[in-house]
């Protein structure tokens, strides 16, 4: 593999495309040229914020005006001649990343490389393999990239600030007795299913010192009493005879969803190698460059493609909430790459209207007594 000094990049839509080869290591260079139109200057602004992190400098060429084409191959071909100029003792100086951009940027910066004899290579998006053009000549000079790319960069390329909850953490640090707790709920979701469903509802309901009352008919409900008693016995909550003491917001969200959360969040992590995942968060709150802010419950890398997850716990009551959930998820998917996947796993049964809902914008269920097949499912859904 030849390193090269620049890599010239073109700004578009799936920005890490334009990542994953300038962080690959033995190819990253020492500087990055990003062409772009005036429509996407932001988008190269967010990429040079990814490159400085790493220690590469970068530099603009902003095309203004799309209809002058002479002009255009004019401004390319300077800002070329000018990097082979400032790297005269260098051997290996510049190379053409043509994944990205227009069609029009891409077809000038293509003829000019050709013409000045410099290497081009495109990535291929459903393999990850760099690719020399041409094909037939530079063949021996593909790899597949490696799997570096991080979910803090990958947002930041589209402009999203991100924080979280739990990140590259190892299954360990989960406590036991979550998952214990987990595994008893799921193995026993027919039995729980109901009982779960009032005991979010008072999760919710807490007063300030995170405490709920029980009514009288629900102290009745043996099933309900008996989750009580499994939260009670691994000292995860106290309960007084009518109340339910949750101590602080921690455990209170842990028993309104955040279990589900952890146990899939351990299940990703024990799948870590077998699917190549390169980076694990739960809990990540993003800011859209708007201001406006969201939360996504799980979220991971893999082959340098952006998954996310929404668990739910709680029943819906009606075709809306659930196909609610659904258009938001879809939203949160559409705001990176359009290889992006996104999935809901839910604790009860969805409608059919949910269903279709679903297929409607291409995203994976798992729901009710599926969630026992937890691991073999995302191993489908990634390898799918």
């Amino acid at each position: 593999m030849l390193r090269y000094t620049t890599h010239v990049c073109l700004v578009s839509q799936d920005e890490e495309l334009n990542i994953t080869p300038t962080l690959h290591a033995g190819f990253k260079p020492d500087n990055v040229l990003l062409i772009y139109t005036r429509w996407h200057k932001e988008k190269a602004h967010n990429l040079s914020l990814i490159f400085n992190q790493h220690k590469i400098n970068t530099r603009f060429l902003e095309i203004i005006n799309k209809q002058n084409v002479p002009h255009i191959s004019q401004l390319i071909r300077q800002a070329i001649e000018q990097i082979l100029v400032d790297n005269k003792d260098t051997k290996n100086k510049v190379v053409l990343n043509i994944t990205g951009g227009s069609q029009l940027l891409a077809l000038l910066s293509h003829e000019i490389f050709n013409e000045l004899k410099l290497p081009v290579f495109y990535v291929n998006k459903e393999t990850d393999i760099v690719h020399f053009l041409p094909l037939k000549q530079q063949q021996s000079h593909q790899f597949h990239l490696d799997d570096r790319l991080k979910i803090k960069d990958y947002l930041l390329a589209y402009g999203i600030k991100a924080h979280y909850r739990i990140s590259a953490q190892s299954q360990s640090s989960i406590a036991d007795n979550h998952k214990k707790l987990a595994l008893t709920l799921i193995e026993n979701i027919e039995q729980y299913q109901k009982p779960l469903a009032k005991f979010n509802y008072y999760a919710g309901q807490t007063n300030k010192s995170f405490q709920a009352h029980i009514n009288h008919n629900d102290l009745k409900d043996s099933n309900f009493m008996n989750l009580i008693h499994l939260f009670v016995d691994l000292d995860i909550i106290h309960f007084t005879g009518k109340t339910l003491d949750f101590s602080n917001e921690a455990n209170r969200f842990f028993c309104n969803g955040g279990w589900l959360e952890e146990y899939i969040f351990q299940q990703l992590s024990e799948l870590k190698e077998t699917l190549s995942i390169q980076d694990i968060m739960t809990g990540l709150e993003i800011e859209l460059p708007c201001g406006s802010k969201n939360e996504i419950d799980v979220a991971f890398m893999a082959n340098n493609r952006f998954y996310l997850i929404e668990c739910k716990t709680k029943k819906y009551s009606g075709h809306a909430a659930g196909n609610n959930t659904l258009y938001k998820l879809d939203t949160l998917k559409h705001y990176g790459s359009n290889q992006s996947k996104a999935m809901l796993i839910s604790y009860h049964r969805l409608t059919n209207s949910n269903r279709r809902r679903a297929d409607d914008y291409q995203l994976k269920i798992i729901s009710a007594h599926k969630i026992k097949q937890l691991k073999a499912l995302m191993v489908e859904w990634l390898n799918g």
